[in-house]
């Protein structure tokens, strides 16, 4: 996900990259394959994708096709965007960074995944053992691909240029973020909060996120009890009186307009209304 934590993801291996010639290997990121196997219609792949990321140390070994990721000239869009988002990391902090997370996919996007998988499994077929310099590559790009479109295939549909996009951006902030200090990887990585639904007890909603919410002021219902493989945020908007299909859409409206804290904000401010309105002693309307 493209808070802190994904950004620190991404810098690592580009530190790795920095720190050693590039060799010729076969695969990396093979801890990531059960997770971009998953058909689920929700990004809990993308989420344990993103722990598994969380261990890349300089000098791990690397193939030159994904150095050739991070030293690709990008477009000023691409930078530009990069830019805004590492930016508004910075002033707002990771844990908003991404708006809502683990939304189930547009039906589009959830055939564009199949679509990935089913190539994998046809790479996979043969044995990753025996696939020639070319599939290597095109399974890893598939792989992250497939976690790309799990973080925001829930908003537009999206065709496979568009979720390159996405990718570039991630790896142009984890370029842009390599030597800025505010961005650089806890000295423990271990204290670093859970900011995803899945932390210590995944049936709760994470600390940081109700002590977001009071440091913002914002009333959200209490004692949710999260359910496994779907987002955080739909059981929260449940318990404040809001439907799934009128959370998604207002969610994907929301989404036209704002990107990154500024949607979280806004999706926040949603579900605490409906819940203020929902409690007993809330005012009537004249």
């Amino acid at each position: 996900m493209n808070s802190i934590p994904a950004v620190q993801s991404s810098a690592n291996l580009y530190r790795a990259l920095a720190a050693q010639s590039r060799p010729n290997t076969a695969s990396v990121a093979s801890s990531g394959d059960s997770a971009a196997r998953s058909t689920v219609n929700i990004s809990a792949a993308a989420r344990e994708a993103a722990k598994s990321d969380g261990g890349v140390q300089p000098g791990i070994k690397v193939p030159d096709f994904i150095a050739n990721w991070f030293s690709k000239d990008f477009p000023p869009d691409v930078l530009d965007e990069a830019k805004a988002r590492l930016d508004d990391i910075k002033t707002h902090g990771g844990i908003s960074a991404n708006g809502p997370s683990n939304l189930p996919l547009l039906p589009e996007n959830q055939k564009l995944l199949d679509d990935f998988h089913h190539e994998m499994d046809g790479i996979r077929a043969a044995g990753l053992q025996h696939a020639t310099p070319a599939q290597s590559e095109r399974f890893n790009l598939l792989m992250n691909l497939s976690m790309r479109l799990q973080l925001s295939g829930w908003e537009k549909p999206m065709n496979e240029a568009d979720v390159q996009r996405q990718l570039d951006v991630s790896i142009a902030m984890a370029k842009l973020s390599i030597d800025d200090p505010a961005l650089a990887p806890a000295a423990d990585s271990a204290q670093m909060p859970d900011w995803s639904a899945g932390g210590p007890d995944p049936a709760v909603v994470p600390a940081a996120w109700r002590e977001r919410w009071e440091r913002e002021g914002l009333a959200m219902p209490k004692d949710v009890a999260l359910s496994p493989d779907r987002s955080m945020w739909l059981d929260v908007a449940q318990a404040a009186g809001i439907g799934q299909d009128e959370f998604l859409a207002k969610a994907r409206d929301l989404a036209g307009s704002l990107k990154g804290n500024a949607l979280t904000r806004a999706v926040e401010e949603f579900i605490s209304g409906r819940y203020l309105a929902s409690l007993p002693d809330a005012p009537t309307q004249a």
